[in-house]
């Protein structure tokens, strides 16, 4: 392969890899967002939230538990 070649290629690759990263916090960053926001709420209304959440919260479960 020619120099010019391996750069475009090596130079999508690097774009692609940060865009991923990018995108996946992104979407861990507006999850903890919404997670606060609504144990916030439930506490307003005297519950008491359960939340589960996968690593970097990309998924959760919510659940607001009042007496």
């Amino acid at each position: 392969m020619e120099y010019r070649t391996k750069w475009v290629v090596s130079t999508l690759c690097t774009i692609t890899i940060l865009m991923g990263i990018f995108l996946v916090g992104t979407q861990s960053y507006f999850n903890s967002k919404e997670i606060d926001n609504a144990s916030n709420q439930c506490y307003d209304i005297g519950g008491t939230p359960e939340v589960e959440s996968s690593f970097l919260a990309i998924s959760y479960s919510f659940e607001c538990h009042t007496e």
